[in-house]
């Protein structure tokens, strides 16, 4: 399915980096945990239950269209099961309602896919420091 709703342009090396550290993810996934509660918030927030089984469910519906040789009909398959499951918009992160609205949030949320938009080293979600700060952000080097 990463090759259904990733972009093309990461490559088959980029779409399977990514698919495997979103199955790292749901592996990690620790329901009941608590979450942060962001500055000034005192409310304590905890995780839902594990996604994993409703991922394995529409998976698994999804098998015969995801095995056909046509990338078309792959795409129109995966298009039908997020209009049925009702989703709109890419969820700020996974939140389990279809797995491949989460995969691509997963990825399009990404410092990854931030850099690709941009063509830059940007580096959204590490820490930099200040030295540099004031240079623009070296481009990307071939694929992302």
């Amino acid at each position: 399915m990463a090759v259904v709703v990733l972009p093309a342009e990461l490559g088959s090396a980029g779409i399977d980096r990514t698919a495997e550290a979103f199955v790292r993810w749901v592996r990690g996934y620790r329901a009941e945990a608590e979450m942060d509660h962001g500055y000034g918030m005192t409310r304590l927030r905890s995780k839902g239950s594990s996604p994993a089984p409703g991922y394995l469910r529409q998976l698994e519906a999804l098998r015969g269209a995801l095995d056909s040789g046509d990338m078309d009909s792959k795409r129109q398959a995966v298009t039908a099961a997020l209009e049925q499951a009702k989703i709109t918009d890419l969820p700020r992160s996974p939140d389990g309602r279809h797995v491949a609205a989460d995969l691509m949030a997963f990825y399009f949320r990404s410092s990854d896919a931030n850099d690709l938009c941009y063509r830059a080293a940007i580096g959204r979600d590490s820490c930099r420091g200040l030295d540099g700060s004031e240079q623009a952000p070296a481009p990307l080097k071939g694929r992302a």
